[in-house]
């Protein structure tokens, strides 16, 4: 497989007034339990330094057949129940096409 088939996701998501730490656990907790999932390559979370509010999941996957199984998966099942209820409005998905890379 060409690295040029990978699927790269990426997702906004803001939190409530006051719901930043429980949404942070959950989105972490959904991270670590989505580790070695078969087809994800990288899985990175991170928050806005200037909104603390803010996160972004990044996801690169091997095709997209690989991130609809992890969208299906048993710990994102769960993290889309608890976001509903601590995000500030729906995620907010992108999904890239890699033109270029260096490294691994």
């Amino acid at each position: 497989m060409l690295w040029r088939d990978n699927f790269i996701l990426t997702a906004r998501i803001k939190s409530k007034p006051e719901s930043e730490n429980e949404l942070k656990k959950v989105l972490e907790r959904g991270v670590c339990e989505c580790s070695g999932q078969e087809g994800l390559l990288i899985y990175h979370l991170h928050q806005d330094k200037d909104d603390p509010a803010m996160f972004m999941l990044y996801g690169h996957f091997t095709s997209e057949a690989s991130y609809r199984m992890h969208m299906d998966s048993e710990p994102m099942r769960k993290v889309h129940d608890a976001v509903a209820g601590l995000a500030e409005e729906c995620p907010q998905l992108k999904f890239w096409t890699m033109l270029e890379k260096i490294g691994e």
